[in-house]
C-alpha cells in the first residue's frame, strides 16, 4: 500500500487535491481513499491532507505518519514544519518552490521533485492556488499513474466543483507542471527542534491565554494555555500593521481585538503578530484609517 501526505494550508486546495488524485487511481485501475486532518483554524493555517492506495480494498483510515510520499502545497511552510518527519527510508518529496532541489534543506537528504507551482497557476488563473500543479509534479515525481489518468481526475472532480471551464484550466496547469518538475536531491541536517508542535502540560488550561501564569486571590493558578505556544501569526501570509503618525491612540482596536494582541508600549499602540490571525476587526474599527494589512515578507520576526 503507498501512503501520500499533502501538507498545505487552509484554502489551497490541499483536500480537493487528495480527491482529485483518489478518482485519477480509480480511473488507473486502482483503489483509494483521501481524507483531510483539520480542526477550527481558519484559512491560512496549516492543514494535512491523506491518500492511501492499493491494489486492493482500503479499509484503514487513520492518520498517515510514515509516508512513502509527502508533498508540499506552499513554499514557506518548509520553514515553519519539519514536513518529511516519517517519511520512509526511500521516501518521495514533492515541493512547490522557486528553489532546485539540491538548493533546499530538509532535516534529512530526500529524493525530490520541485516545481514553481505558485507561478504556473498565477499565470493561468491568475491566483496562486497550487493543488493541481501539484499533482502534475506528484506523477513526474512518482510515476505513480500516468498524466492522463491524472488529467481525468482533476477534470471529472473539478468540473462538479467549479464547473466546465476551471475544470480545463486545471487541467492545463498540472500537465504544465509535469512538464515543469525538476528531480534531484536535497540537503540534509536542517534543524526543526525549535520548532517543535506544543504539547499542554497539566498546569495548563485547554482553552487559555498568551498571558503568563497567574495566582488568584484563592490561591489558585491559572496556566498560559495553548496560545502561548500556538504561534498563530504563521497562520496567514498577512500582518495587521500600526502607523504611528496616524494613530491617535484612542485604543478602539485594543478593546475590539478577539485574541488580546494589542497593547500600548511606550505611549505607541503596539500588535504583537506573533499571535496575530489578520482578522481585519483592528482595520475596521480604526476612526483614523492608522491600521492596515501588510504581506509578511520574512517570518523570521514570527517563528523566532
Amino acid at each position: 500500500m503507498l501512503e501520500i501526505r499533502f501538507h498545505g494550508r487552509g484554502g489551497f486546495g490541499s483536500v480537493l487535491a487528495s480527491r482529485a488524485l483518489a478518482k485519477a487511481v480509480f480511473y488507473a485501475g486502482k483503489y483509494a481513499v483521501s481524507f483531510p486532518s483539520f480542526g477550527a483554524e481558519r484559512r491560512g493555517s496549516l492543514v494535512l491532507a491523506f491518500v492511501r492506495i492499493n491494489d486492493r480494498k482500503i479499509y484503514r483510515r487513520t492518520q498517515i505518519y510514515n509516508p512513502d510520499i509527502v508533498v508540499v502545497l506552499n513554499e514557506d511552510i518548509l520553514d515553519l514544519v519539519d514536513v518529511i518527519e516519517g517519511l520512509n527510508l526511500d521516501g518521495i518529496g514533492v515541493f512547490n518552490s522557486t528553489k532546485k532541489p539540491e538548493q533546499i534543506a530538509l532535516s534529512k537528504s530526500i529524493n525530490l521533485g520541485v516545481v514553481n507551482a505558485t507561478k504556473i497557476a498565477k499565470d493561468i488563473l491568475d491566483d496562486p492556488i497550487t493543488n493541481t500543479a501539484m499533482l502534475g509534479a506528484l506523477v513526474k515525481s512518482s510515476n505513480l499513474i500516468s498524466i492522463e489518468d491524472l488529467e481525468k481526475g482533476i477534470y471529472s472532480v473539478f468540473r462538479k466543483r467549479l464547473g466546465e471551464s476551471l475544470a480545463k484550466k486545471n487541467v492545463e496547469i498540472a500537465r504544465i507542471a509535469y512538464e515543469e518538475t525538476i528531480l534531484g536531491i536535497s540537503k540534509g541536517g536542517k534543524n526543526y527542534s525549535d520548532k517543535a508542535p506544543w504539547r499542554p502540560t497539566v498546569d495548563e488550561l485547554p482553552l487559555g491565554t498568551i498571558l503568563p501564569k497567574s495566582v488568584l486571590p484563592n490561591g489558585k493558578e491559572i496556566g498560559p494555555g495553548a496560545a502561548k505556544q500556538r504561534k498563530t501569526g504563521t497562520w496567514s501570509k498577512e500582518k495587521a500593521v500600526v502607523n504611528q503618525e496616524k494613530c491617535i491612540e484612542c485604543l478602539k482596536c485594543l478593546f475590539h481585538c478577539p485574541e488580546g494582541i494589542i497593547y500600548k508600549n511606550n505611549g505607541k499602540v503596539k500588535i504583537n503578530n506573533v499571535y496575530c490571525k489578520t482578522c481585519g476587526i483592528c482595520v475596521a474599527v480604526c476612526p483614523v484609517d492608522a491600521v492596515s494589512i501588510e504581506e509578511i515578507e520574512d517570518y523570521t520576526e514570527i517563528i523566532q
